[in-house]
């Protein structure tokens, strides 16, 4: 089990790759990531599970070494030109599970956002927020930022 972060539409999303290869270094005793610096080294790619969390038939995962703004800015970016064919997106921050007792389902938070008010702030909220929280250990926090 782990978090995944998505995009989901009712419109088939592109992937994104990196034009180019770039360096990863993780240095777990440090605690740092070194990822060359760039900020077009991250991926969309193919999410086929966005009808267990959502309404929407198609979405996408994002692989990120770390969040930067200008990542931010090229998400913005993606999210508008799929606007231009669809009229709402959500990115989705959850905890990857096969199955949800009753009482261990989890807790939704969602907001909406027009994108013309969307910001790199937004996306590091939802790409940072804890899925589980010192509250209640037995139940994850989804969380869901529609844009309209």
């Amino acid at each position: 089990m782990s978090q995944c972060i998505f995009i989901a539409a009712d419109t088939p999303l592109p992937e994104v790759t990196p034009p180019q290869d770039y360096p990863l270094h993780i240095d777990l005793d440090a605690g740092t990531i070194f990822d060359g610096g760039a900020d077009d080294n991250y991926f969309l790619l193919p999410f086929d599970e966005v009808d267990l969390y959502c309404e929407k038939k198609y979405g996408v995962y994002l692989e990120l070494p770390q969040f930067t703004n200008g990542r931010a800015e090229q998400m913005i970016a993606y999210i508008r030109t799929v606007l231009m064919q669809s009229d709402s997106v959500e990115i989705w921050n959850v905890w990857l599970s096969g199955y949800w007792e009753f009482d261990d389902r989890p807790h939704i938070c969602k907001r909406t956002v027009p994108i013309d008010e969307l910001t790199a702030e937004d996306i590091k909220e939802i790409v940072q927020a804890e899925n589980w929280d010192n509250k209640d250990k037995n139940r994850p926090w989804f969380y869901c930022l529609e844009i309209i």
